[in-house]
């Protein structure tokens, strides 16, 4: 027999069925997401994996929220009522984080880094990035599994299934030659724009 429990709950405002099997709670839904058809997701307590053409990519949850998978959707549900009033803002992140891990697992990410110098050149051995970028020594980062690098002539392009951890590393290498403001000299981004400075003028 199965009872509807309401005592004692109304100030939490939740509503759960009791068995002789235990309990099932009941959660609002605050949002869905659909999931493409060629893509795989396993569900555990706190990692979501998801798996698809461009292999596969994970995304921690926080414990304020519950997903369910469902007809090709994922179920969102909020239940920390100490967070309520940051609940829309949670629910977004994690909407957009999903979105963005089912897109790279998709169609891929890429950005391109150009190399603006005299003798400023990049090389790849052995699964490391060279750059030399007018030092006394030549720079060496290795280069992670789920990145790949494709070196042209004064521009590195850079793919990745992962947005965030692609942009973390390119702006890491970016950092080791910023542009500087006067000749624009450095590792500039595509689009990339650099407001430069008069230089000093020579007296007379």
């Amino acid at each position: 027999m199965i009872k509807i429990l309401k005592n004692n709950l109304k100030k939490k405002k939740i509503i759960f069925f009791q068995s002789t099997l235990g309990s099932l709670n009941i959660f609002n839904i605050h949002e869905k997401i659909r999931i493409p058809k060629n893509i795989n997701i396993i569900l555990k307590k706190n990692e979501l994996k998801l798996t698809g053409p461009l292999g596969s990519i994970n995304l921690n949850i926080m414990n304020s929220l519950n997903f369910f998978l469902k007809n090709n959707n994922i179920l969102l549900s909020f239940n920390d009522l100490h967070l309520k009033r940051k609940k829309k803002s949670f629910l977004n992140l994690y909407k957009s984080l999903i979105k963005l891990k089912i897109k790279g697992i998709l169609q891929g990410f890429k950005l391109n880094l150009f190399l603006k110098g005299l003798g400023f050149k990049a090389f790849i051995e052995q699964n490391n990035l060279i750059l030399k970028l007018g030092y006394s020594h030549s720079i060496t980062i290795e280069i992670p599994e789920n990145i790949k690098i494709i070196n042209q002539t004064n521009k590195l392009i850079f793919s990745s299934n992962d947005w965030i951890f692609l942009t973390k590393y390119v702006h890491y290498i970016k950092n080791f030659k910023k542009p500087e403001p006067y000749k624009g000299k450095g590792l500039l981004l595509k689009n990339e724009i650099i407001i430069l400075k008069e230089g000093k003028k020579s007296k007379k």
